[in-house]
């Protein structure tokens, strides 16, 4: 009798909560995050460019960020979306980045290692963001800037070669942007394997001509699950077996 009572209490109380419960899915299915959203935004801001700057020594420069009281603390963005369309508007072959900034600060312990120089006017931040230096890469009247693409990487891949630590090439830091292949594939209905097959060489005769001298491919040896080669030791796709792909 208690079981009982005790079932169909329980039953009662998840059915008065159904309708919470489908709310709150509801909810969460719409829900985003406030850093992701934010740093989005951020990303497609062009800021002003500033001309000029404080030209300061290493050690000059390290002192005046200790002076200005500038550290951690001050870090209210944890990570930054480096997507510029300062650079996307000349290529867009890879993903955006997601700069971990709060945990680069605390990593390095000094911003002056990025922040490195600042505004000339005294009004503008201690800290101003990269792209007010660094936009276009060949700006006439500038020219001993370097663009943001190179401000980027110089300053990513020389610290990560100095401290051993982080990647240092392109897929270490980006996935590649891959175009959708909708309106770039041209198959009839039904193709057979070998249509497609022919359709991705169409594009991609350099990735094929890389698929033939790799193990996937040139692949051989001995064959003991293999029905009729059981005893064949040089057997595969390098010797004796075939396939198109």
């Amino acid at each position: 009798m208690i079981k009982k009572i005790v079932y169909f209490t329980a039953l009662m109380l998840v059915t008065a909560l159904m309708p919470m419960h489908l709310s709150i899915h509801k909810a969460s299915a719409a829900w985003t995050a406030p850093d992701q959203e934010d740093a989005k935004k951020r990303a497609k801001e062009v800021v002003p460019f500033i001309k000029e700057y404080k030209d300061e020594h290493k050690t000059a420069r390290k002192i005046s960020l200790m002076d200005a009281g500038v550290s951690i603390n001050d870090v209210k963005d944890v990570y930054f979306l480096l997507d510029s369309p300062i650079i996307k508007e000349r290529e867009d072959h890879y993903e955006p980045v997601r700069f971990a900034h709060k945990r680069h600060a605390a990593l390095t312990k000094d911003c002056s290692k990025c922040h490195h120089l600042r505004p000339k006017d005294e009004k503008e931040l201690e800290t101003t963001r990269c792209s007010a230096c660094h936009q276009d890469s060949f700006n006439s009247e500038h020219p001993e800037r370097i663009g943001l693409k190179a401000a980027y990487h110089q300053q990513c891949i020389e610290c990560h070669r100095t401290e051993a630590k982080g990647p240092v090439d392109c897929k270490g830091c980006h996935l590649q942007n891959v175009p959708d292949h909708k309106n770039l594939v041209k198959l009839p209905d039904n193709a057979d394997v070998f249509q497609v097959t022919a359709e991705c060489l169409r594009c991609h005769d350099a990735q094929a001509n890389d698929m033939l001298t790799t193990a996937h491919w040139l692949w051989r040896g001995p064959s003991p699950y293999t029905t009729g080669h059981r005893k064949d030791i040089m057997h595969g796709k390098g010797t004796t077996a075939l396939n198109n792909y």
